[in-house]
């Protein structure tokens, strides 16, 4: 009988961390709130894997909601709110951090649970800013995934819980293709979280994309279900919207994600400055070198949870071995 990988051993330990946020929610009724309505695949997996805790653990929300159509007025005395997890805490987005802290300041009796983040401010300033608010509130719960993050949250609440990524609740992952992997895959950033990589990109990469590139076309229909959720609700119909629109939202996210999955599984190396393209790699089974984004989260987050995984390797800027050497390591495994 074939033992246990350290990769599959890693995998299950990292699910059974989230066993917390069971206790915390407990058998209050909850909103999930602020679920991604767009083409990012990584949060899409968040979504997708917080959906999968709350199945396993036998939970119903009893809302789910984008940020653009939510409103606090929904919320009941006995409501938890459960907010998605990611790497949206800070002012880099500043429309999700808005509404944490609108939440937090008008319903003070209610219990917050942020899902696991990484946090990140542009300023000392703007930082004490949004932790003097959250400052405010007795029953907030702000989860972590990594350490420099964990350091900085006390600031925030004295609730504070260190947790890997709610995607890892999808491992394993399967995806059907007709050939084995074989090539690399690089998913390279091209928003405002870039670094600059692109020296080592042809040595190692024999595809190329990021998202948008790979949603391609299919972003008009993302932007449908984003118009018709946000027409319901300033119409006063956000409920129904919520109840009708959200779950054909959620199926269709599922496609895209399995499409992504089969795209990774046609090769047998991902090469990504994605925080989820190295999650995606880890779920499917993938060997995968990662880079860092433009501020160190790519970094942060395989030092906390996914570094001794024998199929990752973490290539740091200014690490002296290139990208095409840690690709032939990997390789060799």
């Amino acid at each position: 009988m074939q033992s246990e990988s350290t990769h599959e051993k890693l995998s299950a330990e990292l699910m059974a961390r989230h066993e917390v946020l069971r206790d915390l929610i407990g058998c209050a009724p909850f909103h999930y709130v602020d679920i991604p309505v767009h083409g990012n695949i990584g949060d899409l997996l968040i979504m997708h894997g917080t959906l999968a805790f709350f199945r396993k653990q036998g939970l119903t929300p009893k809302l789910i909601a984008p940020y653009f159509a939510y409103d606090a007025r929904w919320i009941a005395p006995e409501d938890v709110i459960v907010f998605h997890g990611g790497g949206n805490f800070g002012d880099l987005y500043p429309y999700f951090q808005e509404l944490r802290e609108r939440i937090v300041q008008s319903h003070p009796e209610n219990r917050i649970i942020i899902l696991p983040q990484s946090l990140h401010f542009s300023t000392p300033e703007k930082m004490a800013q949004s932790a003097e608010i959250f400052r405010t509130h007795a029953d907030a719960h702000l989860c972590v995934r990594d350490q420099v993050s964990f350091e900085m949250a006390q600031e925030f609440t004295d609730h504070v819980y260190l947790l890997p990524d709610m995607a890892h609740q999808l491992h394993p992952m399967r995806a059907h293709v007709l050939q084995p992997g074989a090539g690399s895959l690089r998913i390279s950033r091209v928003d405002d979280e870039s670094s600059d990589h692109s020296r080592m990109l042809p040595t190692v990469s024999s595809t190329v994309t990021d998202w948008p590139q790979f949603v391609g076309e299919r972003e008009a229909r993302i932007n449908l279900f984003r118009r018709a959720i946000g027409g319901f609700f300033r119409r006063g119909l956000g409920r129904q919207a919520n109840r009708i629109l959200v779950p054909l939202w959620m199926a269709y996210s599922g496609r895209l994600i399995a499409d992504a999955a089969r795209l990774f599984a046609q090769h047998e190396l991902i090469v990504t400055d994605r925080l989820h393209g190295h999650i995606l790699a880890c779920l499917l089974n993938r060997k995968n070198i990662v880079l860092d984004n433009s501020y160190g989260k790519n970094s942060r987050y395989v030092e906390a949870w996914t570094g001794d995984s024998e199929l990752v390797m973490l290539q740091k800027p200014q690490s002296a071995s290139p990208v095409a050497q840690a690709s032939l390591k990997l390789a060799t495994l």
